[in-house]
């Protein structure tokens, strides 16, 4: 896959460099799960009084394998190149140090002669039961505000409110059918689902267009009470606001 020949082409261009300590990959390339699609999540772990130094030569380090069409800078986990070749292949070089290095998500190493990465240990992409408490809570007021917007009439701003509701229902139904990957929200979300439930969720954002609306809000509530009765403990149950939900979905099925 390309994807390889760019990984092998600028890691062998950057062991050169000897400010660089460990180069490692993280994402679907790391979790093994890559497909002719996917980008390429690249890690430069450098000396710490060394960065500034580093960071001046990332992009001649990324033109060694092809020309670039676009390239921005952005600070994510750390300074963090976002490139793309003139392939159209999707490349994103990271750089940390020892300080900044953040043990999330699984790794794949492709360097690393110090052996700094042996206690790395990779946490789990899963929500917490806080966070899963924010989303459905969150759920059930953007609820309130789609009855609101769809009512005044403004369809455009209902059908962007029905996107944060199929957001919050994304990271909802991860939790209860992939919890370890549960930050990943809608990615690859559809290979987790059941046919019946992928189906629904489907034509509920199919239905969620200005000129569909309220079917397709109606629909992912409907789908969330559907997920609440068969998963929600009694645990559960009694720290979200169940209530208020309810009492949004019987308004929403009068819209």
């Amino acid at each position: 896959m390309e994807q390889l020949k760019a990984i092998k082409v600028i890691s062998e261009a950057i062991k050169k460099d000897k400010n660089v300590r460990s180069m490692f990959l993280k994402g679907s390339l790391a979790r093994n799960e890559m497909d002719s699609y996917s980008d390429v999540d690249f890690y430069c772990l450098v000396k710490s009084d060394s960065l500034e130094e580093f960071l001046k030569k990332r992009l001649h380090y990324l033109k060694q394998y092809r020309p670039l069409i676009y390239w921005s800078e952005v600070n994510f986990v750390g300074p963090q190149i976002v490139a793309v070749f003139d392939n159209g292949l999707h490349f994103d070089l990271y750089t940390v140090t020892h300080d900044t290095l953040s043990m999330t998500d699984e790794i794949k190493i492709i360097y690393d002669p110090e052996n700094l990465l042996d206690n790395y240990k990779a946490e789990k992409l899963a929500i917490s039961e806080k966070e899963f408490l924010r989303y459905f809570n969150s759920f059930a007021f953007t609820m309130l505000e789609f009855e609101t917007a769809y009512l005044r009439k403004d369809l455009i701003w209902a059908s962007r409110l029905t996107n944060h509701l199929s957001a919050d229902l994304a990271a909802i139904l991860r939790y209860f059918y992939d919890r370890d990957n549960s930050k990943l929200g809608f990615k690859r979300l559809h290979e987790k689902l059941d046919k019946n439930l992928r189906e629904k969720l489907i034509k509920a954002m199919d239905f969620s267009g200005p000129s569909y609306l309220p079917e397709g809000a109606i629909m992912l509530a409907e789908i969330l009470r559907e997920i609440i009765e068969m998963h929600l403990n009694e645990t559960l149950k009694s720290k979200v606001n169940i209530e208020f939900f309810y009492f949004m979905f019987e308004r929403f099925k009068k819209l």
